[in-house]
């Protein structure tokens, strides 16, 4: 990959800047890790876009002769007549602002369209979680488990989808008995990594979707000379993919959740794991979630108690434990404040008479007529 070439290349001999004429995208790809700082993920990123531009079949971006007017032709139609969110744009002027500073021409003056400020972002409960794990995804069974695994790892560690799944090896799952810890390569902050704790029934456990299950059972079932240490395999034994795994988790998530995106269940983690801390200590506990999930500043992660205090108001329990074993929950036995009755009848007024319970909710309640609110 990217890191393991930048690893082996000398900066001294890495140009200031490039010919756009003669320069390659792998050439744009180098200088952008060496002289512009950029992580690998985000590099690999932009070229995705990058090569998306270039042979879009209508107005292709020329990187080859970068013009301006070539340039906001393309964006015009992303715009206006593909309907292109203005994030997608984003993403493609991030792109061609990569190529801009490799070849040392100038940034445009070009402008994005205004982003909404509130992006709709909806959660489901613990039950509607526990279902992600069960669904028959594929009758191949390695395929099914390998999607009712990576949803269960997803929305319990919380992990950026789908780069730190990607870069999950075997030697980053460390199994000590019936306990264990997960090295986190977080492929946004330079590979820098970090160490997670989770618990039994995540790590070791026979009875649920554990990474020693895993690890000892299905992954052995394709493993061969493409694998690698690799954690995750397609059934063809190669390891999953950035790009793929996406699509892939975004294609059968919907067959659960119609609301479903990938990045949810990091959204999903990060709620639930505030409302476990309030369980456990009576307060919202910021630091240690914000050191789970690896936010770089604790303002990202203050952002969630809102929602996390409008959500703990409908279901007092713990949701990470709900989601694992929901059975439990209704009979009373979480360790929580939820009990079976208050369990059933929240599920019950918000799905077969929502309007009389809206009635019953705060005026900054995250739930709506169609559901969670934008988070």
């Amino acid at each position: 990959g990217l890191y393991e070439q930048l690893r082996k290349f000398n900066r001294l001999s890495c140009p200031i800047k490039l010919n756009p004429k003669e320069a390659t995208f792998d050439d744009v790809a180098m200088h952008a890790l060496l002289r512009q700082r950029l992580s690998p993920s985000t590099v690999e990123k932009n070229l995705r876009y990058a090569r998306f531009m270039e042979t879009h079949p209508v107005v292709p971006v020329d990187f080859r002769n970068p013009s301006y007017e070539n340039f906001i032709r393309h964006m015009d139609y992303r715009e206006q007549v593909e309907g292109a969110t203005p994030n997608a744009l984003a993403n493609e002027w991030k792109a061609m602002l990569m190529f801009l500073r490799a070849y040392g021409i100038p940034r445009w003056d070009y402008k994005l369209p205004p982003v909404p400020h509130s992006h709709k972002r909806m959660l489901p409960y613990p039950n509607t979680v526990n279902r992600f794990f069960n669904y028959r995804y594929s009758d191949d069974p390695y395929e099914n488990a390998l999607y009712q695994y990576l949803f269960f790892h997803s929305f319990l560690i919380g992990w950026r989808v789908p780069s730190e799944i990607v870069s999950m090896t075997v030697d980053d799952v460390v199994l000590d008995g019936d306990m264990g810890y997960l090295i986190v390569t977080e492929t946004k902050k330079h590979r820098s990594q970090r160490t997670l704790i989770p618990e039994k029934a995540i790590m070791t456990s026979k009875v649920h979707k554990s990474f020693k299950n895993w690890i000892d059972y299905w992954r052995p079932k394709v493993e061969n000379q493409y694998s690698g240490n690799a954690l995750y395999l397609w059934p063809s034994g190669r390891p999953v993919t950035v790009r793929k795994l996406g699509q892939k988790l975004s294609k059968h998530g919907k067959k659960v959740w119609r609301h479903f995106q990938p990045y949810d269940m990091r959204h999903w983690c990060a709620v639930a794991r505030l409302i476990k801390t309030k369980i456990e200590t009576g307060n919202f506990d910021i630091y240690t979630v914000r050191n789970w999930l690896g936010h770089e500043r604790i303002t990202t992660t203050e952002n969630y108690v809102r929602y996390a205090e409008q959500y703990y108001n409908q279901l007092p329990i713990d949701w990470i434990a709900a989601a694992l074993r929901p059975s439990l929950m209704m009979a009373g036995k979480s360790g929580g404040k939820g009990d079976r009755k208050v369990y059933i009848d929240l599920h019950k007024e918000s799905e077969i008479n929502r309007t009389r319970f809206l009635g019953l909710l705060t005026d900054f309640s995250p739930y709506k007529l169609d559901g969670p609110d934008g988070i």
